[in-house]
């Protein structure tokens, strides 16, 4: 993270999570799997691959399926910062699999007016 980052001012936990829940849902529900909260007031939303429709052949949603999800979650709240680098993490094994499953990031927050 950069030092060059502005203020964010605090929101509700839940507005948060009701906003990113919303622009990550679709016809299978919502994507999200987990919203973090960091002491400077931005969140890191972790969830799962299914948010895109990948096409065949790739394993990482293309850089106009990000700036779409980007979009819609400004179309929510104008004052969202939503930071550069995001992409694939690791997310851990589920249901007793031994491969490491991966997922994707956003963080954000919400600009001081």
């Amino acid at each position: 993270m950069s030092s060059e980052l502005p203020a964010f001012r605090k929101v509700q936990r839940g507005y948060a999570n009701a906003l990113v829940h919303g622009a990550l849902s679709g016809p299978h529900g919502s994507s999200l799997l987990q919203l973090i909260e960091y002491d400077d007031h931005h969140f890191r939303a972790i969830f799962d691959l299914k948010q895109f429709q990948l096409a065949e052949g790739t394993r990482l949603p293309s850089k106009s399926q990000w700036n779409s999800l980007k979009k819609r979650l400004k179309r929510r709240d104008r004052s969202i910062f939503i930071f550069r680098q995001y992409g694939p993490i690791d997310c851990g094994s589920r249901g007793g699999a031994s491969a490491a499953r991966t997922c994707l990031y956003l963080d954000f927050g919400f600009l001081v007016y």
